[in-house]
């Protein structure tokens, strides 16, 4: 077992990454370190098990492997959530199958990520992985890695986000209605020019870590707000909601710049696992009586989004990218796209497709009841509000 961070740059939590193979243990620890991630390596499930539980301060998340010698990745999951219920695990595979996923889910792993992978699928998958937890205990892992980082890496970690909220802006990005021929909505997306924070991953896992994700949602919807004035008035617009903004009081306020806007604006929920399982679909109702449409995000990109979609019955529900690329070249990615889509159908939900790249991805979409397309084929985001010609 060791341990690999950076102290300049650790501040994002902890992971334990568990692999048989060396190569891809170093691998791992180069890029999650790097990205700002206190790593922990383990050659093995039963020294992952030895690493959890001698922990001071708890693992964020766990990246294992599936095929290892005596406690491989199911044992390991299955072990764990006999100590844990809430440590969201991420599972690496090189042979993923229909068995293995629902094996996983069974176990109470969050999702897959395929060998090989790239970097910035490593450290996007971590990240998101890594919030995949409640609402109280990211709270409570806020408060101890705080004291992990000491008051002076805590400062300067202060600072720097600061410096993050101080240069952050909005991007927008067209959201098509292929079949109408018009620019259905944009989705708000946030950017900084706080270059150790520019990446929005990174930018929104150091919110949680300061516990400072309110403060952040407020800036974001002030902004949006700001900008919906050069909006085209036919258009809808999407804001992002991390599931712990579902406790800050300022969103619930009818007197609000957005809420004045309401009914322009989808709120996309995009922590589903933040989300209190009792309150939550009852701050969602709040929300839509101040004439607000919901959103559930990245479908498909783990197993918590179908309860998303069952106890909050969005207006919207939004493909993860990961089901839309090269769609056109695997048919079980079509027949689940097209399954989807007329589930929502029946449930009264519009799908869109996210990550659209190509004609024949989107000809795919189209093909599979798709017709709310989103992705660089139409525009990228950018600042302003952009035409499209179709």
């Amino acid at each position: 077992m060791a341990s690999v961070s950076d102290a300049k740059r650790a501040h994002l939590g902890r992971v334990l990454v568990v692999d048989d193979d060396i190569a891809i243990r170093r691998v791992c620890a180069r890029v999650l370190a790097f990205e700002g991630w206190d790593v922990t390596l383990a050659e093995d499930g039963r020294v992952a098990l030895t690493a959890i539980d001698a922990s001071k301060v708890p693992f964020d998340c766990v990246l294992s492997d599936v095929n290892m010698p005596e406690v491989d990745g199911y044992e390991l999951v299955r072990a764990m959530r006999m100590r844990d219920d809430d440590i969201p695990v991420l599972l690496m595979t090189g042979d993923p199958s229909l068995d293995g996923a629902v094996r996983a889910i069974d176990y109470g792993a969050v999702s897959y990520i395929t060998k090989p992978f790239s970097q910035e699928a490593l450290a996007s998958s971590v990240a998101r992985a890594a919030r995949l937890h409640g609402v109280s205990r990211m709270r409570r892992r806020a408060e101890s890695w705080a004291k992990a980082l000491g008051e002076d890496e805590t400062d300067r970690l202060e600072q720097r986000y600061a410096r993050a909220i101080e240069k952050s802006w909005m991007a927008f990005q067209p959201i098509i209605d292929f079949a109408a021929k018009r620019v259905y909505a944009y989705e708000a997306l946030l950017r900084t020019d706080e270059e150790s924070l520019r990446r929005t991953d990174i930018f929104i896992a150091t919110a949680e870590r300061l516990d400072k994700v309110h403060l952040l949602g407020r800036t974001v919807r002030k902004a949006v707000a700001r900008a919906a004035a050069e909006a085209p008035a036919d258009s809808l617009l999407f804001v992002n909601v991390h599931g712990l903004e579902l406790t800050d009081e300022e969103l619930f306020a009818a007197d609000t710049m957005l809420a004045k806007m309401a009914p322009r604006v989808v709120l996309e929920i995009t922590e589903r696992t933040g989300l209190d399982p009792a309150a939550g679909p009852t701050r969602v109702a709040m929300l839509r009586k101040l004439g607000y449409r919901i959103a559930v995000d990245d479908l498909g990109a783990g197993y918590a989004a179908l309860g998303a979609l069952a106890t909050l019955e969005p207006e919207i529900v939004k493909l993860d990218m990961s089901l839309v690329r090269d769609i056109d070249q695997h048919a079980t990615k079509r027949r689940v796209v097209a399954a989807i889509a007329t589930l929502c159908r029946e449930l009264g939900s519009r799908v869109v497709a996210e990550g659209v790249e190509t004609d024949a991805e989107r000809k795919a979409c189209l093909d599979s009841g798709i017709d709310l397309l989103q992705g660089y084929l139409f525009a990228k985001p950018a600042r302003g509000f952009q035409t499209v010609s179709l």
